[in-house]
């Protein structure tokens, strides 16, 4: 009896073990900035026309930084035409939208451009790897932190602080609205 209590206890340890290193390596992963911080540079991207990413250019007025890919059915169904719902509503009222699309960039980069200029902003795909195909893979893209769900949608401030971070398409339908109307009153 006191073997059988022994290896329950043994068991129980190596569970909370588990779980503490699955919570810390998924915390380690989780992206970064919080809600009311500004996010770290965009590593690996550029804008479909080769030009880098750079989120200071966007500063002053709110903006909305999408990440979904044509290969995701919730991004297609919902997180896409959310996005596209805020812009045409607020985009005279100041909002901008970038779109970084998570499709393979070799195979779509010309149809990326084309929709780039339909929508009216911006498209940013993965930059030619550089050796780094992990981070290429896993949608790190290097300070500005790893998207764990997409379709996912960053909602900044005109100072460019983190104002919302929406993941999933359905709540992005729902929830996108009422965090950017209150930035363009």
């Amino acid at each position: 009896m006191r073997k059988q209590k022994q290896r329950q206890t043994h068991i129980y340890v190596g569970l909370l073990v588990f779980v503490v290193c699955w919570i810390m390596s998924s915390a380690s992963h989780a992206w970064q900035p919080e809600v009311g911080e500004k996010p770290s540079p965009m590593e690996q991207l550029e804008l479909v026309n080769g030009q880098p990413v750079n989120l200071a250019n966007y500063a002053g007025k709110p903006l909305v930084i999408y990440f979904g890919a044509d290969w995701c059915a919730p991004c297609v169904a919902n997180g896409r035409p959310a996005v596209l719902d805020a812009f045409h509503k607020y985009r005279n009222k100041g909002l901008q939208v970038l779109f970084v699309d998570l499709d393979d960039p070799f195979k779509f980069r010309g149809k990326k451009i084309a929709e780039s200029k339909e929508m009216g902003f911006p498209i940013a795909m993965r930059a030619a790897p550089t050796g780094d195909q992990e981070k290429l893979r896993n949608f790190d893209f290097g300070g500005f932190g790893r998207i764990q769900v997409v379709p996912t949608a960053i909602v900044l401030d005109g100072s460019g602080k983190v104002v919302s971070k929406i993941e999933q398409g359905t709540k992005l339908r729902d929830q996108l609205d009422g965090a950017v109307a209150p930035l363009v009153r």
